[in-house]
Formats: C-alpha cells, structure tokens, sequence
C-alpha cells in the first residue's frame, strides 16, 4: 500500500481567495442549489474532486462522498479508497463506497473500460440519489475547463455533431458542474496554496486511453502552436450553444415533415427523404436518435436504391427499406432479447444456451435438431438471433410450403414454457433456423455447396 500525509487546512475565518469568491458567485448567479439541499460529491480522491469538497465545506456545505472503486489498479485502487474514507472521517462526512467487478462487467457488456466505469458510476449515483426520496438532492461533480475542452475535441473527432460541439453543460437536472469555468491550474494552485493532500491516479500517465491521449500529447503540442485554442475552444462551446437552438428548430421542422408515424414505429418516404438538404446532416440527426451510428447514418443512403429487405440495425431500432419506404421499427416492440451474430463471432452465449458458429467443408445431408449446416452464399450478416415472434414463419427442412411458427411448434408437440422459450436466427428477415428443431429448407446445404456455415447447439 502505499503512502500518503493528511493535510487539511480550512479556515473558516479567513478572507475567501479568489477562487472561493467566484465559486460562491458561480452558485448564486447560476441558481445551482439552495442551502438546504442534499449534495452528493463524486470523489476519486484526485487533487479536483478532494478541491471540491473542500471548497464546499469552506463554504458552509456539508456533502455526502460518493467513492468508486473499480478494482483495476489492483492495491492502488485499494489506497484511493482508504484515502477518501479517511478523509472523510477527519471532515466528519458520510462516505459511501460502491465497489465494482469491473473486469466482468467488461466482457458481460462487450465495451471498454472507460464505457464501462461511466455507466456503472452514473447508474450507482442515480440509485443514491433516489435512495432516500429527498426532492431536492444533486450530483456534484469535479469537471473543469480543461475537462470540457477535452471533451469537445473528443467529441469533434468522434463526430458527435453540433451537440457535442456546445460541451457539458453547467446544470443538466440533477448533475451540476460547478467548477466548468476553473482550470486545472487554478485548482492545483488552491491545493498547494491551503497543504491540501490527494492521490495521483498513475494511469493517468498513460496515454493508453483516449482522454489521457488528448491530456498528455495533443493539447500540449496544439497549445505551441496555438497558445489561446483552448480559449477559443471555449468561446467556440458557448457559440454553438446558442446556434443549436436555431439549428434544432429547423431540425425539427424537418422530422415533422419527414417521419411519419406507423403501426410498429416511423415510416419516410424515400422519394421525398433523398431531396432533402444538406441530407448528410438529416440523417446523421434522425437516425443517430434511434441509436445509430455517425456511420450508420450516412450509410441509411444505400437503402434508397436497395431492394425491398433491406436494413440497417442499431441497439435498439431496425431501418427497413419496404418499397417506397424506409420503415423505422424499435427492436424491443414486442419485449424480445434480441442478438447480432457477425461472420467472424465463433461463440454466442444466450440465456442458458451457446451457440457455435463455424465456416468450412463440413456438412451433414440428415436432419439434426442440433445442428443447422447452412449454405453460406445464402446468408447475410449480421444475422439476428431473438425469441420467436407471432406472425414468424418459415419453410421447415424437407418442405416446400411455408408454415407458420405457431403452428410448427405445436406439431412438435412443445409445451407452452419452451414455446416461449424458442428462439429463431434469421437472416435478412428469413429465419434461417428454429433453434435446436429445424433449419429452414431454403437455405440447405447441396452437393454443389462450396462453403457451409455450420451452427450447434450445446
């Protein structure tokens, strides 16, 4: 473990310094809380957030600690921890701690850590702040100026569009940002000036994760070249904040005359979509709100021209080109799991269950129920794997007539629980295989067969 000195100096009784006085005009001028409410600090123990603590309490606050440790700088992680709570202890402050498997989570999830810390914090902060129902309890967070101009260029590489571009926003309902106009010098300026211990995080160093990569390299080398961009980057935020409010008006006047409302979600004509201008713009703005990506939305283009079937896929909506339509259908609409299996995935897990999928020679004429061999020039990726749904059908191996689902599983004898519990892959919204029952003959494997796609169940 290693070792730290306490040092915590605050003199109530002294003339407030500079940064103090703007602070406590920061939380009049901009309204950001009343005395009496509940606030909930998210501390690391870093030299910015343990500085805000103690600006709060030099100004009469008396926070709660929220800490997290995610368990990934092994004993590190354990002296931040020890850190906070100890601090807390000498301030005479409720510390709450949320430790975090984050390594599971990681791989359960499919994302990267810094994805993966944000989500598990956030969700933890929101569940504290409604844990005790009190109507006026607020998130306080450490972010400064050089956060924020992190963030807006990380967001302009990203390609978050005009939103990003207008950075974090000072008070956003119960998340306030105090310190947004203080930069991180002022702040290790306030920490010297008053023996303020902390704790360095050492993968800040590293320049392995992105921010860090803007922090360490970029900006310093920019700041030769330009030594008042971040200024500028400033100014540019507080420009585009007022220019997204013209753009989202004409923006919305757009969608109204675009989206279309149907039974299962939103329809848009493609004849009157493809004359729009800019259409790059409008694309990237409608379908990024269905959880595309930058990407995806330009690609959305490709779908004008396309064949009836045709679709892109997001996290939560399906884009299909139906005739003189683009058909936007949320994938939860009837309350299904639903899995995208790419060509290259060689294990799916789901429910209880895993799939194996493998491309080669291999093939099998007979009928198994657990093993579907599948002529690969027939499919599509990425395919989906989802629960069976009322209206599925498909052409059972051996058959020439279609049937419907329902009706198959109740020939097979299933009982009403694995009914409900009969999941379907479909390929370009043919189903492609019954899981563990039968494949659909349509997509069977012949002697001319050069590359099959062999799926089982284990």
């Amino acid at each position: 473990m290693l070792n730290f000195k306490m040092k915590w100096k605050v003199k109530m009784n002294d003339n407030m310094n500079d940064l103090l006085k703007r602070l406590e005009h920061q939380i009049q001028s901009h309204k950001l809380w009343q005395q009496n409410d509940a606030l909930y600090v998210a501390c690391s123990g870093g030299v910015d957030s343990v500085v805000l603590v103690h600006l709060l309490i030099s100004l009469g606050f008396k926070p709660i600690i929220l800490h997290c440790n995610y368990h990934l700088r092994d004993e590190e992680s354990n002296r931040d921890e020890a850190f906070v709570r100890s601090m807390g202890a000498q301030l005479n402050l409720e510390v709450n701690v949320k430790s975090f498997d984050t390594k599971k989570s990681m791989q359960d999830m499919g994302k990267g850590v810094q994805e993966v810390t944000r989500m598990l914090r956030y969700e933890w902060f929101e569940e504290m702040l409604n844990a005790h129902n009190l109507p006026n309890a607020f998130l306080i967070t450490a972010h400064h100026r050089d956060d924020q101009v992190e963030g807006l260029m990380m967001n302009f590489f990203r390609g978050t569009g005009i939103a990003g571009l207008k950075g974090m926003i000072m008070k956003r309902e119960k998340i306030i940002r105090p310190l947004l106009d203080f930069s991180r010098e002022e702040i290790l300026h306030y920490a010297e000036q008053h023996q303020i211990s902390w704790v360095d995080d050492s993968s800040n160093a590293e320049s392995k994760y992105t921010r860090n990569l803007f922090r360490n390299e970029l900006i310093p080398h920019i700041s030769k070249v330009y030594p008042s961009f971040q200024d500028n980057l400033i100014q540019n935020a507080r420009r585009f904040s007022e220019i997204e409010l013209i753009y989202r008006k004409e923006l919305d006047r757009l969608k109204s005359k675009l989206l279309k409302p149907s039974l299962d979600g939103w329809k848009i004509p493609v004849n009157l979509i493809r004359n729009i201008i800019p259409l790059d713009t409008v694309l990237f703005e409608i379908f990024t709100s269905f959880g595309f990506s930058a990407g995806q939305a330009v690609e959305i283009k490709k779908l004008f021209d396309a064949e009836t079937g045709r679709f892109f896929i997001s996290s939560t909506h399906r884009v299909l080109k139906n005739r003189d339509w683009l058909l936007i259908e949320p994938i939860s609409s009837s309350n299904q799991q639903l899995i995208l299996i790419h060509e290259k995935d060689t294990e799916i897990t789901f429910d209880t269950h895993t799939i194996t999928q493998s491309r080669g020679s291999e093939r099998d004429f007979n009928q198994n129920k657990m093993h579907a061999f599948i002529h690969a020039k027939e499919l599509q990726y990425p395919l989906i794997l989802r629960k069976w749904k009322t209206g599925d059908y498909f052409y059972p191996l051996g058959m020439k007539k279609k049937k419907k689902l329902s009706k198959f599983m109740t020939d097979i004898k299933l009982s009403r629980i694995e009914k409900e519990n009969q999941w379907v892959i479909e390929s370009n919204k043919k189903i492609i295989w019954v899981v563990g029952q039968r494949m659909d003959d349509r997509f069977k494997i012949t002697d001319q067969s050069m590359s099959v796609v062999v799926f089982k169940l284990l």
